[in-house]
């Protein structure tokens, strides 16, 4: 009697040692997700093949879900779902609530990944009823957390921010750093999309400590492309860029999918935001690629036919048992064909899904790739128009050097004779005379030289506002009054009366001046410089005529196509060569037109648009 009770003793002790190397297996198991799937597997494995020797149900249960969150971290969902149900059914024989509640948790988390937060919201409101029911404060921040994501994803943003803070809260008063760290990046999201990056990213550095201290590889790389995200909207790309690196690195490493689709997106964004467009491709074909490795269509029909599997299963299992009692072979042939029935439905519907699936697929490859394409004939078009665009700058700078080397050196020439005493009073007046012609041109050309270069660097910022024509046209005249009479040149104004248009005052000033100065340059003794005007329709057009020397066709053919030149006026005044091409580019900018009609010795008719005031002829200025 006394072997027998000391043989059972040992029985207990032998199993008690068992659970608890089981238990600690599943925690090993636990403890690598994240960090490395195959140490996560094989130690789940263990765990699973012990309880399985000694009918140890709990554990066995607990290490299917340890094998299903393994299953998830390297993206094969199919034996995820197949774990998860094997432990659901287990823990449902058994009657433990708490592993029921941690398989539904599982469930929802799947669901709401695959968009569907009705079901997450069902299976999330149950296993809370369960927790509530069982005090447990470290589980209900972990539900709390989830309903904050379900909010976000709805965007509710105040209701996530309540939810994600209670989770913080919960967590660190239980003292659950891992989860705290989690949650605080839940966080940092909800603020993120509110456009509080600033919070956003004090909370992710907050996490990122924890998981760098702990060396936590799963944590790290989810937390680096948060922070590399928060650093491209503030553009500081720089540290985005080094951030997403280090987390698509660190992905590489543990084979994480979600994570290296998610840090390939981020680069993509990066270098497009930079201007990279070839590396923001490479990264983008990374990342498409991964999405469709995690969800491509096999995945997508074995997902669908394995739930339709467990539905079949059970459902069978009821009509059996409710059926158990009745022996008519009419009732069991009519059972067997609506399964029948039921079965063909099934097919029917996962084959239309999939040929729904394989056509979006196209649709959005072809999508993708006219967009490639477009971007790609852009990005030529541009690098053309740069090229252009630099040569022109380059022929232009060259021209305002020489111009302005000039006056520089005469004036400097007069100053060293003045400080010599070399000249004499007659000879001072004559090159003063000279000289201050050539500050004038010097003065144009650096004025003209500032507004263009305001307009190239900075792009030209328009104000419209109502504009007198015939003042503006009148405060020219003022200007060049002397200068006309100087060189015998009549100014005559023929606007028409109230003439208001809608443009930017500073602009048209310098469109008259450069096209007035143009046509007393090129006006000899006794020629008529005019200015016309007049509205037609929803225009205003200004023609400045002269019956000067006019142009050569090669001049007119420069003009159009917006290059910059050079020539000299009947008394031999130089031109700026940034005249017309600023009237061209100031005038468009203002929503007109500018052309310009010549004959080579009959004079030359310089016309721009711009867009008349509503009722200009009733306005009051």
């Amino acid at each position: 009697m006394a072997f027998f009770i000391g043989f059972c003793g040992d029985a207990r002790a032998q199993k008690t040692v068992g659970t608890v190397q089981v238990d600690s297996l599943n925690r090993l198991a636990h403890a690598y997700y994240g960090i490395s799937a195959d140490s996560a597997f094989r130690y789940g494995r263990a765990a699973q093949t012990a309880a399985q020797k000694m009918g140890y149900r709990k554990g066995e249960a607990e290490s299917w879900r340890m094998l299903g969150n393994t299953y998830e971290m390297i993206g094969d969902y199919v034996n995820m779902l197949t774990s998860y149900q094997h432990s659901l059914d287990i823990a449902e024989q058994i009657g433990n609530s708490s592993l029921i509640a941690k398989v539904n948790v599982n469930f929802a988390l799947f669901y709401k990944q695959q968009e569907e937060y009705d079901k997450a919201q069902l299976l999330m409101k149950k296993v809370r009823e369960i927790y509530r029911r069982g005090g447990d404060t470290v589980q209900a921040a972990y539900i709390a957390n989830d309903l904050a994501d379900i909010a976000l994803r709805a965007g509710k943003y105040d209701e996530a921010l309540q939810y994600a803070e209670s989770a913080v809260k919960g967590a660190r008063g239980a003292g659950d750093e891992i989860n705290v760290a989690t949650y605080n990046n839940d966080v940092g999201r909800i603020l993120a999309a509110r456009g509080d990056y600033t919070g956003a990213l004090s909370h992710y550095l907050e996490s990122l400590s924890f998981y760098q201290h702990r060396n936590e590889l799963l944590g790290m790389t989810a937390t680096k492309s948060l922070v590399s995200q928060v650093y491209l909207q503030l553009k500081d790309y720089p540290r985005a860029l080094r951030y997403a690196n280090e987390a698509f690195q660190v992905a590489s490493t543990i084979r994480r999918k979600p994570e290296l689709q998610v840090s390939a997106r981020v680069l993509a964004d990066i270098y497009e935001a930079k201007g990279d467009y070839r590396n923001s491709l490479r990264y983008f074909k990374v990342y498409k690629d991964y999405s469709d490795s995690l969800f491509n269509d096999q995945s997508r029909q074995q997902i669908v036919a394995r739930t339709a599997q467990y539905d079949y299963e059970k459902q069978t299992m009821r009509l059996r048992e409710a059926q158990a009692a009745k022996d008519a072979a009419y009732e069991a042939k009519l059972r067997r064909a609506e399964l029948v029935v039921w079965g063909i439905v099934a097919i029917l519907a996962v084959l239309c899904l999939v040929g729904f699936i394989l056509l979006r697929g196209q649709a959005v490859n072809k999508k993708m790739n006219l967009l490639l394409l477009e971007k790609n004939e852009k990005i030529e078009e541009q690098a053309v128009q740069l090229l252009l665009s630099n040569q022109q700058k380059d022929k232009l700078f060259t021209i305002v050097a020489h111009d302005l080397r000039g006056p520089l050196n005469s004036l400097k020439g007069l100053l060293d004779l003045l400080k010599e005493k070399r000249l004499s009073e007659q000879e001072i007046n004559t090159m003063m005379s000279e000289l201050r012609d050539n500050v004038d041109h010097s003065s144009e050309l650096v004025g003209n030289l500032l507004f263009w270069a305001s307009s190239q660097l900075n792009g030209a910022v328009i104000v419209p506002v109502l504009l007198e024509l015939n003042e503006v046209v009148q405060d020219v005249f003022g200007l060049f009054a002397q200068q006309a009479k100087e060189k015998n040149v009549f100014l005559r104004m023929e606007m028409a009366p109230m003439l208001v248009g809608f443009a930017d005052k500073d602009m048209m000033q310098v469109v008259i001046r450069n096209l007035v100065s143009n046509a007393i340059k090129f006006s000899s003794s006794g020629g008529v410089v005019t200015v016309n005007g007049c509205r037609k329709s929803a225009e205003i057009e200004i023609v400045v005529t002269d019956n000067g020397i006019g142009m050569r066709a090669d001049a007119l053919d420069r003009i159009r196509r917006k290059e910059s030149f050079t020539s000299y006026g009947t008394a031999k005044e130089k031109g700026t060569g940034l005249g017309i091409l600023l009237c061209h580019e100031f005038a468009l900018a203002n929503k007109g037109r500018f052309f310009v009609e010549s004959e080579w010795g009959k004079g030359s008719r310089c016309y721009f648009t711009i867009p008349a005031a509503p009722n200009s002829s009733s306005m009051r200025l």
